[in-house]
């Protein structure tokens, strides 16, 4: 794993645990792990803890983002 570019790809990110748990196990095989992609980051505001590992969250859709969908008549 020394040097590989990893991308985590998560279905659903709330708090991010799992893809901390794997980022964490990853980096200490000496990968390189920055992003994470997910198809919805449901996660209230400050709960998704990835950037204190420095991984960047990139989401196809967010929680505000399926809010305002369920406000449309």
């Amino acid at each position: 794993m020394a040097g590989r570019r990893i991308t985590l790809v998560e279905d659903i990110v709330t708090t991010g645990g799992a893809a901390r748990d794997a980022t964490v196990v990853l980096r200490e095989q000496d990968a390189v792990v920055e992003v994470v992609v997910c198809t919805i980051d449901r996660s209230e505001p400050g709960a998704n803890r990835l950037h204190e590992l420095a991984l960047e969250t990139r989401s196809v859709l967010t929680r505000a983002d399926l809010d305002a969908a369920r406000s449309r008549p």
